[in-house]
This record gives structure tokens, C-alpha cells and sequence, in this order.
């Protein structure tokens, strides 16, 4: 179960490291984290994160549901809710509402997160200047449409997700059966020894 979480722990961090990314610290000078905490503010993180960690939840909920299935701990009664769809459905409703949760009360953590990234990144004249984008009708235009845009990339990037993993499934196959048929004859005298 704790390699479970941890995983998840890293999946639901990944959509968090893509955006800010390692970078090498600068001075600050001032009041810079206050202009790239009020930089973090405008951009409407939060919505950003729900939009990820909801197209997350599916293939999370899928994981811990299938580990619920095998694991020695998993809650009492869960096996036989998991066998009907509609006790699948169910679980899957509370597990994903639970980490909706847990992720939203890391928000704030998350943004503190964002806002020293951008202050590492950017002068307090560049943190001032995105802000000033974003106050602009340019920018609250873009601001307005961010979920729709994301929405959208998310389904080109399924669907190419899909096709790529069509496309490479048989080379896939082809080289563990052949890595299966290499390695068949040293197992084979391992076990006979």
C-alpha cells in the first residue's frame, strides 16, 4: 500500500514539476515573492490544477482500485464492491472526491511552490510586466479561455497517446517475445539446477 501512495504521490506531482521545473535559485530583491505571489493569483492556478488533477483521477482511481483487489490491508468489504459495476462506480466516486480533497487542501502549498519558482525565474520588471499581460484584455481573454484550450489539448493528447500506443505495441511485443525467447534457456538451467 505505501508503494501505492507513493507512486500516486509522484503521479499527481508530475502535472506541478512540468510547471515549474528545477531551476537555480536568485536573490530576491524585496518584495519579489509578494509580486509573484499576486503573478500566481491572476493566473488562477487553482482552476488550472482542478482541470489536471480531474483528468487524473480516472487512471488514479483505476490504480488504487486495482490494487484494492490484491492488497492484504485494503478496506474491509471492498472486494466484493468491486466485483459489480455499480460497487466499482461507487469506490471509484469516494476515492476520487477523497483525492479531489487531499489535493485541494495542498493548493495553497502549490501556489507558495509556483510563486518562489517565478521569483527565482523572473526580475521583479518581469513579474510586473506578465501581471500587467493578464490585467490587459489580451490577458483576461486567454485567462478566460485556459480551460477550454487545455480541455481541448488533453484530447489531442489522448488521442495521439492512443495512436502512439497502437503503433508501438506490436515493435513492443516483437522485443520482449524476443527478449522472452533469449532469455527462456538461461532460466530453464537455473532451474534445473
Amino acid at each position: 500500500m505505501m508503494r501505492l501512495l507513493a507512486a500516486l504521490a509522484l503521479l499527481l506531482a508530475a502535472p506541478v514539476a512540468a510547471q515549474t521545473g528545477p531551476t537555480e535559485p536568485t536573490p530576491d530583491a524585496g518584495g519579489r515573492i509578494e509580486t509573484a505571489r499576486a503573478l500566481v493569483a491572476k493566473m488562477k492556478l487553482d482552476q488550472m490544477l482542478d482541470f489536471q488533477f480531474a483528468n487524473l483521477m480516472p487512471l488514479v482511481t483505476g490504480n488504487l482500485l486495482g490494487a484494492m483487489q490484491t492488497m492484504s490491508d485494503a478496506p474491509n468489504g471492498v472486494r466484493p464492491l468491486l466485483v459489480t459495476p455499480e460497487g466499482r462506480a461507487k469506490v471509484s466516486a469516494i476515492v476520487s472526491e477523497e483525492m479531489m480533497a487531499a489535493m485541494r487542501a495542498r493548493y495553497p502549498d502549490i501556489r507558495e511552490a509556483a510563486a518562489e519558482e517565478y521569483r527565482r525565474n523572473f526580475s521583479e520588471d518581469d513579474l510586473k510586466a506578465i501581471t500587467a499581460f493578464f490585467n490587459t484584455p489580451a490577458g483576461q481573454h486567454w485567462l478566460a479561455l485556459q480551460p477550454q484550450l487545455q480541455q481541448r489539448l488533453a484530447e489531442f493528447g489522448k488521442g495521439m497517446g492512443r495512436d502512439a500506443g497502437m503503433a508501438a505495441f506490436p515493435k513492443i511485443r516483437a522485443r520482449i517475445e524476443a527478449l522472452a525467447k533469449t532469455q527462456a534457456p538461461a532460466a530453464t538451467k537455473q532451474d534445473k539446477k
